[in-house]
């Protein structure tokens, strides 16, 4: 089962100093505890940059599973594996008393890790630094890790602790707790010491994209429209991924790629939307090819990878993660194109929305979508967007979410059915707030 909390060799000098003193090989084999900074060790400046990179490298490693498990839940991809944990997030259907590890605990368990490495490092760079900690390019790194792994979670779980130990909260002060953390290391970018312009500008791009997002979410749509439009084109921060070691690779391309693992797919609901030669989803206006979603098909089972691992669902192989190495877009400019647009459409300006759809339609190079003059012109757009977040966005861990706050769970997948990730067990069993059975949520479509 592929529901588990991964370490990145590539993170190892950083994590095993956080935990340990490095004395002997079967010492730093008993690593347990990878947020605890107790090591004096770590007072050396020169390890800084590897606690900052180790703390955003636990975040960025759960988010390719994160995009499979929410994927699954929603209408946009589906188990193809032999794992029963997997059908049944594809299927929307929890077991009473599941196990630790199962329905995406370890996607929760890992953001919860990477939030709590980045908090133990502010206060680590807090007493290192002193009165330059404020304004040192690492400072904003691990305060951008905290927020974002809020912003994440709010996104996938019902419900998460806003603190280490505490009781749990919605998913909507879930959002509003990452924009308040973003708002305030917005300021921090902007006063910290970078070398490079280039730097400052990259990470403040990633902050106001942040801030777009999770206001958008909680209906805050002037703030998310003004964050949005301060994004620039060709704007997009990645999850970056490697095939050093199977811990580093993209769990997009082992699972759900021809000749690997093939225990995901699109859900079937799309496949007649495929062209199976070409390897695209076709444009759900134009019916053109719609480069942003590739799907590779072993037609005529060639090569007999027709079928996923469980021999039964057909299988299309995820095209924007076609090697181990593969990044996932954590934010970029297409996202807040689609943000302004929803906003515009929402303040009932409707031809303003579909011209912000447009930017992202003319970048993949397919047709112009023209504001229907009869009929229900408010639904068509919002249907558009939906459609348009769909392609922009497959395979990023965002339509579930889209399901979700849009109220269409019901009628894209039936009745029944869980709206998002459940409370992970583990985290539940080792909250003394919580305990075992004290989840709050999902609700039940």
């Amino acid at each position: 089962m592929r529901d588990m909390t991964r370490v990145s060799t590539r993170l190892a000098v950083a994590l095993l100093l956080v935990s340990v003193p490095v004395a002997s090989c079967s010492d730093i084999l008993k690593v347990q505890d990878p947020q605890n900074f107790a090591s004096s060790t770590l007072d050396n400046p020169i390890l800084w940059p590897a606690i900052a990179n180790g703390a955003e490298g636990d975040m960025m490693l759960v988010l390719d599973d994160n995009a499979i498990f929410t994927g699954m839940l929603s209408d946009e991809l589906w188990d193809s594996s032999t794992w029963i944990d997997w059908h049944d997030i594809s299927t929307g259907a929890i077991r009473a008393n599941r196990p630790q590890g199962t329905f995406g605990d370890g996607v929760q368990n890992g953001l919860l890790r990477a939030r709590y490495s980045a908090q133990a490092a502010v206060d680590k760079f807090t007493a290192g630094m002193k009165d330059t900690a404020n304004t040192s390019p690492l400072m904003v790194q691990v305060k951008l890790v905290d927020a974002w792994s809020d912003l994440v979670l709010a996104m996938s779980f019902c419900e998460s602790p806003p603190t280490q130990g505490a009781a749990t909260v919605s998913d909507t002060v879930m959002f509003k707790n990452a924009a308040t953390k973003l708002t305030a290391v917005l300021a921090l970018a902007k006063a910290a010491h970078y070398t490079k312009e280039t730097d400052r500008a990259a990470i403040v791009n990633q902050i106001n994209a942040g801030i777009a997002r999770a206001n958008l979410m909680v209906g805050n749509y002037d703030a998310a429209l003004a964050a949005a439009q301060l994004v620039p084109a060709g704007f997009e921060k990645d999850a970056v991924f490697s095939s050093n070691t199977t811990a580093q690779n993209n769990n997009e391309f082992v699972q759900g790629n021809t000749g690997s693992n093939r225990s995901y797919t699109i859900r079937g609901m799309w496949y007649n939307q495929i062209d199976t030669v070409a390897g695209y989803l076709k444009d759900w206006y134009s019916n053109n090819l719609d480069t942003r979603v590739p799907l590779l098909h072993d037609n005529n089972n060639a090569h007999g990878y027709n079928l996923g691992a469980g021999g039964v669902v057909k299988f299309f192989s995820n095209g924007k993660a076609p090697v181990a190495a593969a990044p996932i877009a954590m934010a970029k400019y297409g996202e807040m194109v689609l943000i302004q647009a929803e906003v515009a459409w929402r303040k009932g300006q409707f031809q303003a929305a579909v011209d912000a759809m447009n930017i992202n339609r003319k970048a993949a190079n397919l047709p112009n979508l023209v504001l229907p003059i009869t009929g229900d012109v408010s639904t068509w757009v919002r249907d558009a967007i939906l459609s348009e977040r769909f392609a922009t966005l497959f395979s990023e861990g965002f339509r579930m979410q889209d399901l979700y706050r849009f109220n269409l769970v019901t009628a894209k997948l039936g009745t029944g059915r869980l709206v998002k990730l459940p409370l992970s067990v583990t985290e539940a069993v080792n909250n003394s707030n919580i305990r075992l059975n004290g989840g709050k949520c999902p609700g039940i479509s």
